[in-house]
């Protein structure tokens, strides 16, 4: 089990042009920088002899892609009639190797993308590994069974007989397994590919620079690293994780100077590296400044056993030797161990031993004592033990916390920049943070301890998100304006989320498919080209966070299986799920609901309640975005205006017992009337759409914001008008009644108002349509729909517009 296997066997895989890498012992993480360039070229002579000398324990990578002409199916699923049906489907391996469940297959690289196939329970079936991707080889040990991987043959022998898979090897896989019976959830390059924006990997990068720095300092005890070790992690990270991403590179060097950065400020704050901090740093590299500046500094800190000794011997020699100086010593020698993290228990008492020997008044300063005077010292590092105040603890909290970008407390929730938006933490990740940093602090013994640092934490970042009022969208390539200018990511917008794909307006004309779709949906009727504009205008206002400007809730009316579920999925796909909410209309009145909808562009709710009724004012007031009051559970109240938009795709129209125009012209309602023939169904349709269009189809949508800038209110389609005038008659059984009934006319003349509401009344007990309103209401009602009512000369009311007509006249 000690053999040398990366010394032993990597010989062999190069000299067959295979450019495998070291990795860790008994582990898959890669042991050296930038280990995907060799997916590319073959390493140097000088390279490979630098990797068997250093890491000669090491397990074995292969990189994959043009430079080993390699390309990698890895099953990892247990599921033998799944294995068994991928097997048939892939044309046969001569390569096939196993380590703790299913198994890698060897192909020819033939430029293909990386892609993954997950269940419908997102459980990971199957990848194909290629460029940027390695593979374990045999005869590493794998890190869970501690056993060696094999293979059926060495890959060396089978090379000029590894077959091809052809560009679209997934598309066949999906569609097979499908027709084998097997659920595929999305995933791979099914799905459309999210950026993640420059200023945001930066801050990652950042992050993860500090987290490896405690890692050397020995604070983060999950693992040891050295710098270098450091340094190597760091530079694998990068290379990982940009490998997922596309446009300019992500610098690690700049990820190395930050981590540097960190610890050259921890070391001067007064802490200690560990012993095998500079394991591996040649010469040349402790000449680089930050480098030398932490041995110098780290040499200044350290403290040997046997220097303390000397220390304390040459401090006691003065003359006039008192009580006083000696307590001064003492505190100054438990000072600088606990700056000396190296320096350990069973040296500290040797040294407190040997100071009680040397200075027999020192022997009221016992052992005990003076261990525990350095454990809380050293805790007081980290904990802000020194504070003396929650004021000053809570700014030990906001110190480390802001290492990861800035903080800012509005809307009752702690927000934390990322470098393009901010992103809301939860309070239990203050909490644990206060209480990690809380150790041998008098100040935060309890929990009202912890909340009253909290509360403190809450004042010190309060500040709005917004600091300048500007419309506009956040995409991954910059801060997108109304006049479609394309601006840096800046806290002062307040962004709360990204979208994870970059704009670019030439794009606005390319998505085929999904134009192709709204024809299919709206193609037939009259109303298309009105039903298309007003689209996306609705589109525009949500991504632009606008549509409480225009006063509107979106419906998509239909039967089932006429496209509204397979629109509002593309819609969701245009943002990131901390963009979008889910908050029924019949919910909005309910205390702590409204929370939900902080921040966010879509309210996307599916269907109506058939039978719930909307309450009308909280309604009209959300949708027009006048501020709400509402609160977290525990916590204070707080004023929002809510930005989002509203959508909903139900075949119920929409119910309230407000009985006003006010509701009703709340709405815009577009007709989804064509249900899809069963054999024209596609399956997953908007996931096909999204996967190829959905930059363009954001583009596309943007481009209506000027439209309805302009006209300052949106298109209206004849379906909507249709629509609308149902909602009224639902909701208002005067408006019904005024429609109906045979014996009136509405445009001219006047009649008596309580004659009307006579006729109302029995109108309504014929055609049952439920109880009449009182009599009051049915003037109110009257007037909100335009017509004038007044009182007569005698001082009945009169409603003008209204006349009634003879039923001989009717008849006629």
């Amino acid at each position: 089990m000690n053999e040398q296997i990366f010394k032993n066997h990597a010989p062999t895989y190069w000299a067959a042009g295979l450019p495998v890498i070291p990795l860790r012992p008994r582990n898959k993480m890669p042991d050296i920088m930038q280990w995907s360039t060799y997916g590319s070229q073959m390493p140097t002579e000088l390279e490979m002899q630098h990797w068997l000398a250093s890491f000669p324990r090491g397990n074995i990578g292969l990189p994959l892609g043009p430079a080993s002409g390699v390309a990698m199916i890895d099953i990892d699923t247990e599921d033998q009639d799944l294995i068994d049906a991928i097997m048939d489907i892939l044309p046969p391996s001569p390569w096939v190797r196993v380590g703790k469940k299913g198994m890698g297959l060897a192909y020819r690289f033939e430029g293909q993308k990386n892609f993954k196939l997950r269940g419908a329970d997102g459980g990971m079936i199957m990848e194909f590994l290629g460029l940027g991707n390695q593979m374990v080889m045999p005869p590493s040990i794998h890190p869970e069974t501690q056993q060696p991987y094999t293979s059926n043959t060495n890959l060396w022998d089978v090379l000029d007989k590894l077959p091809y898979l052809g560009e679209d090897i997934e598309d066949k896989l999906r569609a097979l397994l499908d027709k084998k019976g097997f659920s595929i959830g999305a995933g791979g390059r099914s799905s459309p590919i999210d950026l993640v924006p420059a200023g945001e990997r930066d801050v990652q990068m950042v992050r993860h620079a500090g987290y490896l720095a405690r890692v050397v300092l020995g604070i983060d005890k999950s693992t040891s690293f050295s710098l270098m070790e450091a340094v190597a992690h760091l530079h694998h990270w990068v290379t990982t994780y940009t490998a997922k991403i596309q446009g300019d590179a992500l610098d690690p060097e700049k990820g190395v100077a930050k981590l540097l950065e960190f610890l050259v400020k921890d070391v001067e704050k007064g802490r200690t590296l560990p012993d095998g901090w500079d394991n591996g740093l040649t010469d040349e590299l402790r000449e680089q400044s930050q480098i030398s500046r932490l041995v110098e500094l780290n040499g200044t800190m350290k403290w040997s056993l046997e220097e303390a000794k000397l220390w304390f011997a040459e401090k006691t020699k003065t003359e006039g030797w008192n009580d006083r100086m000696l307590a001064s010593v003492i505190d100054e020698m438990v000072e600088r161990i606990a700056r000396d993290e190296t320096f350990d228990e069973t040296q500290a008492w040797l040294l407190f031993g040997f100071v009680r020997e040397r200075c027999p008044a020192a022997k009221r300063f016992t052992a005990r004592m003076l261990e525990t005077k350095v454990r809380h010292l050293r805790n007081g590092k980290e904990s802000g033990a020194g504070a003396e105040s929650h004021v000053a603890f809570a700014k030990v909290v906001l110190s480390e916390l802001g290492r990861d970008g800035e903080l800012r407390f509005d809307h009752g929730q702690f927000w934390q920049w990322t470098g393009s938006r901010f992103n809301q933490l939860e309070d239990t990740e203050i909490y644990v943070r206060v209480a990690e940093l809380a150790d041998a602090s008098p100040l935060v013994r309890r929990d009202s301890d912890y909340r009253a640092i909290v509360q403190v934490l809450e004042r010190l970042c309060a500040k709005p998100l917004v600091q300048e009022h500007t419309a506009g969208i956040n995409f991954a390539n910059g801060f997108v304006s109304k006049d479609l200018t394309v601006m840096d990511h800046d806290p002062k917008f307040g962004a709360t989320f990204t979208l994870p794909f970059e704009y670019h307006r030439d794009k606005a004309s390319r998505c085929p498919k999904f134009m192709e779709f709204l024809a299919s949906c709206w193609g037939h009727e009259p109303d298309y080209r009105e039903r298309v504009m007003a689209l996306q205008e609705m589109f525009a206002v949500t991504m632009f966070k606008l549509a409480p400007r225009y006063q509107r809730a979106f419906l998509l009316f239909g039967r089932a299986g006429t496209g509204k579920t397979v629109l509002l999925n593309i819609l969701r796909s245009l943002l990131p799920s901390e963009a979008i909410g889910q908050l029924g209309p019949q919910l909005w009145g309910e205390r702590f609901r409204l929370t939900s909808l902080v921040g966010k562009a879509a309210n996307i709710v599916g269907e109506l309640p058939e039978r719930g009724m909307i309450i009308g004012s909280v309604f009209k007031e959300v949708v027009e975005g006048s501020p709400q009051d509402t609160e977290y559970k525990g916590k204070d109240p707080f004023s929002f205006v809510p930005l989002c938009a509203h959508w909903f795709a139900s075949n119920h129209l929409p119910m309230s017992r407000d009985t006003t125009r006010g509701f009703t012209r709340r709405w815009l309602i577009l007709d989804f009337n064509r249900p899809v023939a069963e054999e024209d169904k596609i399956e997953n349709l908007a996931e096909i759409i999204v996967a190829e269009e959905r930059a363009a189809i954001a583009a596309w949508a943007v481009e209506g914001i000027g439209r309805i800038l302009g006209n300052r209110r949106y298109t209206e389609p004849a379906c909507h008008d249709r629509r609308i005038s149902k909602v009224r008659r639902m909701n208002n059984s005067v408006q019904a009644f005024l429609e109906d009934a045979p014996t009136i006319e509405c445009g001219s003349g006047t009649t008596k108002v309580q004659d009307l509401f006579d006729m109302y009344v029995e109108h309504l007990r014929t055609y049952r349509r439920g109880r009449s309103v009182p009599f009051e209401q049915f003037i109110q009602m009257l007037e909100d729909l335009n017509f004038d009512v007044s009182r007569d000369l005698v001082g009945d009311y009169v409603v003008h517009g209204i006349r009634k007509i003879e039923r001989s006249v009717v008849a006629n």
